[in-house]
C-alpha cells in the first residue's frame, strides 16, 4: 500500500467513524497549484471515489487551502456545479501536506490550453451553462464568513498583490511588467459597487465537460472577494481561447455576456473593461514569472512549471506590449 492510502485510510476512518480502505490512488497531473489524487475509498457498506488536492512543494502561486475548501462549500451549498467538499486538514500530517478531499465527478474532461477546438458540438450547450454558472456564483451575497476568510480583492488590492509577487520573482528585469503596473497604477478603477465572490481563476481548462455539457468547475484557490468583471476578463483572455475567436472556443464575447447578466444580476460596465483586460495580462504574467523563478531556483522540474515559465510567459509579455502601444 502506498504511504498516502494508509494516511488517507486512516484520515477517512476517523472522519466516518468506520473502517475505510484506499485503493486505486492515481495522481493527476497539470495543475501546479495544488497536488490532485483521485482514489476509490471503501467503507463496509459502500465505496466512492474521492479526490485530494494537497499543498505541493512548489506552485505557481501561493494560496490558502481553507480558502479554496470555504468557497467549494460554499458554491456547493448554493447548487452551482462543483464537486462537493468533504474534508480539510491544514495540518502536513493527515495527508501528508495541508489539503482537502472532495468527492469525484467521474466522466468529465478539462481542455488543454493548446487544445485546438477542445469542445466541438457541444460549445454552445457547455458555454451557456458556464456563462450561466459563473453569473449565479456572482450574484451570491458575501456572507460574513465570507468576508472574514475571502481575501480582499478590491482592484487596488489586487493590483498591489501582483506587484509585489512580479518583485518577489523577477529575476531579471521585467520591462513589459513595470510598464502595465505603472499604466494599471494610474487608470485604477473605483471599488465595484457591488463586490461578489470572485473565483479567479475561470477559464477553459479549469471546468469539467462531457458529451451533454457543463459538469463541474475545479480549481478555486484564487476566490476572493471582488469585481466580477475580473473572472470575465481572465475568461475572454486570449490565451485561453484555443486559437478560436469565441470566448473560450465557446461562445462569442456578446453572448457569453448576456448569459452572465441574466443569471448574476450584474451590468456588464465598458468603461473600464481595458484596465480588467490588462490586469488580466498582467496577472498571467506575474504567474509565469513565478513559474520560471521556481524552475530556476531548484525548487522543482515539474514540466507544467517549465511550460509555464517559457510559452505563456512570452504570450503574456507580448499582449501586455501590444496592449500598451495600443492603449497609452
Amino acid at each position: 500500500m502506498h504511504p498516502l492510502e494508509t494516511l488517507l485510510a486512516t484520515a477517512l476512518t476517523r472522519h466516518w467513524q468506520a473502517p475505510v480502505t484506499v485503493t486505486g490512488l492515481k495522481r493527476f497531473h497539470g495543475g501546479a497549484a495544488r497536488e490532485t489524487f483521485r482514489f476509490d475509498a471503501t467503507t463496509p457498506t459502500a465505496t466512492q471515489g474521492l479526490v485530494l488536492r494537497r499543498d505541493p512543494a512548489s506552485s505557481l502561486i501561493e494560496t490558502d487551502r481553507a480558502v479554496e475548501y470555504h468557497v467549494l462549500a460554499r458554491a456547493h451549498a448554493a447548487g452551482l456545479p462543483v464537486p462537493e467538499p468533504l474534508l480539510l486538514a491544514t495540518d502536513p500530517d493527515s495527508f501528508g501536506a495541508p489539503g482537502f478531499l472532495m468527492r469525484e465527478i467521474p466522466g468529465g474532461r478539462a481542455a488543454f490550453v493548446s487544445e485546438k477546438n477542445p469542445y466541438a458540438d457541444i460549445a454552445d450547450t457547455a458555454g451557456a451553462q458556464l456563462f450561466t454558472a459563473l453569473g449565479r456564483l456572482h450574484a451570491l451575497s458575501p456572507t460574513a464568513a465570507d468576508l472574514a476568510i475571502l481575501p480582499d480583492g478590491r482592484p487596488a488590492a489586487r493590483l498591489a498583490h501582483w506587484r509585489r509577487e512580479i518583485e518577489a520573482h523577477s529575476s531579471r528585469a521585467q520591462p513589459v511588467a513595470q510598464a502595465a503596473l505603472r499604466w494599471l497604477a494610474a487608470r485604477c478603477p473605483p471599488d465595484p459597487p457591488r463586490p461578489a465572490i470572485v473565483h479567479g481563476d475561470f477559464r477553459s481548462g479549469n471546468f469539467l465537460v462531457d458529451d451533454r455539457g457543463l459538469l463541474a468547475i475545479l480549481d478555486w484557490e484564487m476566490a476572493h472577494i471582488g469585481d466580477p468583471h475580473e473572472d470575465l476578463a481572465w475568461c475572454f483572455d486570449p490565451l485561453w481561447a484555443h486559437n478560436d475567436s469565441r470566448v473560450a472556443a465557446l461562445l462569442p464575447q456578446d453572448t457569453a455576456i448576456a448569459a452572465w447578466e441574466a443569471a448574476s444580476g450584474h451590468r456588464f460596465d465598458p468603461t473600464h473593461w481595458t484596465w480588467w483586460r490588462m490586469f488580466a495580462g498582467l496577472v498571467g504574467l506575474a504567474i509565469w514569472i513565478r513559474s520560471a523563478h521556481e524552475v530556476a531556483t531548484f525548487k522543482t522540474v515539474d514540466p507544467v512549471m517549465v511550460y509555464a515559465g517559457l510559452i505563456p510567459y512570452r504570450f503574456h509579455a507580448a499582449q501586455l506590449a501590444r496592449m500598451l502601444e495600443e492603449f497609452t
